[in-house]
């Protein structure tokens, strides 16, 4: 019987951007069925169980300068440019923090990496088939160059939590 989550990373709080790559860490659970994939909130890393799963998902980012009427974004030309890429954790991988090449796209922890996208809300998308024959952790990042000025991961305004910034669905197969 196949298995599937749907986790996603809301807007509790605003939360601004690092350099380099910055983990994503989901907030909610949109659907789930069994016990083979887990998400820890606190962290954002997703733990599969063994076997074979269908993953896809988008990661967006958002300018923020605090002088947007209410509603509104900023918009950029020329806007920030960047994507998520999906991996494994391994908590012996040491990564070079705010250094965009700390840890290559050709590592063999990367899963995929997704669309290129702005920091004009326009997402990075991805989708990927995984399999693993031990229990694995995986986590989602996303970068928008080494100086993201003003660019955050989610934003709070409006009183709205309700701002999907980060979303991931997994299902076995």
């Amino acid at each position: 019987m196949p298995e599937y989550a749907i986790f996603t990373e809301f807007s509790p709080a605003s939360k601004l951007m690092t350099p380099g790559w910055n983990r994503r860490v989901f907030t909610d659970t949109d659907a789930r069925k069994g016990n083979a994939i887990q998400c820890d909130f606190a962290t954002g890393i997703v733990t599969l169980a063994p076997g074979a799963y269908h993953i896809t998902g988008l990661s967006m980012v958002a300018y923020l300068t605090g002088d947007e009427p209410p509603e509104t974004t900023t918009i950029r030309a020329p806007a920030s440019a960047g994507y998520c890429r999906l991996r494994t954790f391994d908590p012996d991988v040491v990564e070079a923090s705010g250094d965009l090449r700390g840890l290559a796209n050709d590592h063999p922890s990367i899963i995929c990496i997704g669309s290129p996208s702005s920091a004009n809300l326009v997402p990075s998308l991805f989708e990927t088939f995984y399999e693993t024959d031990k229990t694995a952790r995986i986590l989602l990042e996303h970068q928008s160059g080494s100086k993201p000025n003003q660019i955050y991961l989610r934003v709070f305004v409006q009183n709205s939590k309700w701002h999907a910034f980060a979303r991931m669905s997994i299902r076995s197969l």
